[in-house]
């Protein structure tokens, strides 16, 4: 991966290291859907993810849960769109995702910033540039991984082994 971003000359560290956690959580699928609603009922669509959020906020509810789910969300969307653009654009949730993604992580450096919690750099640089690093994972995706007979998985077994 920091090879596909000093190609794309992002000289962004911090940035780097972030979207390499995100990249070796998601790994383990059911990282993918870890929400749930106040119900308990997981939260597996971006449409639920928001609804969830929205409801803390409105309600006062806690912002670290709120936090959690929005952070949930950019990391998902950077995800699936940077190496699943195919899935995401067969759907029609391309313009959706970005905006969302976007939207997610510029409302996590906001939250950040009201917790006092670190990071508020790190996520206002996601949410700014959020469709140039969704590109970057596309291009490590081409780059650096094989196609193995039409598998859309076949990259995530190398994904921990090209990190670092």
């Amino acid at each position: 991966m920091r090879r596909s971003f000093w190609d794309l000359n992002l000289r962004e560290p911090q940035v780097s290291e972030y979207v390499a956690e995100v990249l070796t959580n998601f790994v383990r699928i059911e990282n993918l859907y870890p929400l749930t609603n106040q119900r308990g009922e997981r939260l597996e669509t971006i449409g639920e993810m928001l609804l969830e959020a929205n409801m803390i906020t409105l309600s006062g509810g806690s912002l670290y849960k709120e936090r959690e789910i929005r952070k949930h969300i950019g990391d998902y969307v950077l995800f699936m769109s940077g190496l699943f653009p195919e899935y995401v654009k067969r759907r029609s949730l391309w313009t959706y995702y970005l905006q969302q993604g976007a939207l997610a992580y510029f409302q996590v450096s906001e939250l950040n910033r009201a917790l006092l919690r670190p990071g508020v750099g790190l996520f206002e640089e996601l949410a700014r540039r959020f469709e140039f690093y969704v590109g970057a994972l596309n291009y490590m995706r081409k780059a650096f991984f094989r196609d193995t007979l039409g598998d859309p998985l076949y990259f995530v077994p190398w994904i921990k082994k090209i990190i670092f």
